[in-house]
């Protein structure tokens, strides 16, 4: 499989091709964060990912996952990980071969009413193919805002049977 160069979470501001997306959740960070480091949940709410694999540890600098999307394999290797605030990830190796570097954070703010989860994405396209992985991405970024209104009615759901 293609390796590609792995870029920490600082990068996505950088990056030529940015996809982002942020959404208000009723419930603690805790509670958000406790259903995004569980990976093997992701396609509940992620539904453009197939399945997530942990490989090696699930979670702190340094773990991993094997994601699969629309039967696209890729590796990803934990960049970042701060507790019930902040988890990032590097694609280290995938099939896609018009891909240089592609690095995701997720970040848990507390908010007044509950949290902030905001999904950031920074991609680069190997040489003379940035027009067709920008393109190539519309669809990712749509789906971005999608899982996470996925995520706010999952984490709330269960908040609130917590409550009950």
């Amino acid at each position: 499989m293609p390796t590609h160069t792995m870029q920490p979470p600082e990068w996505i501001d950088a990056a030529p091709i940015q996809a982002s997306s942020s959404i208000e959740i009723a419930a603690p960070p805790s509670a958000a964060w406790e259903r995004i480091a569980d990976h093997a949940t992701w396609p509940e709410w992620f539904t453009a990912l197939d399945s997530v694999e942990v490989v090696g540890s699930g979670s702190g600098v340094g773990g991993g996952r094997r994601v699969t999307a629309k039967k696209a394999t890729l590796e990803e290797e934990f960049t970042a990980w701060d507790e019930n605030e902040h988890f990032a990830f590097a694609i280290t190796s995938s099939k896609i071969p018009i891909l240089e570097s592609l690095a995701e954070s997720v970040r848990v703010e507390p908010t007044d009413s509950g949290c902030r989860v905001t999904y950031r994405q920074g991609l680069q396209a190997k040489r003379g193919f940035g027009k067709a992985l920008e393109l190539a991405w519309k669809q990712a970024a749509k789906d971005l805002t999608i899982a996470l209104a996925n995520l706010k009615s999952v984490v709330e759901a269960s908040a609130s049977d917590d409550t009950h």
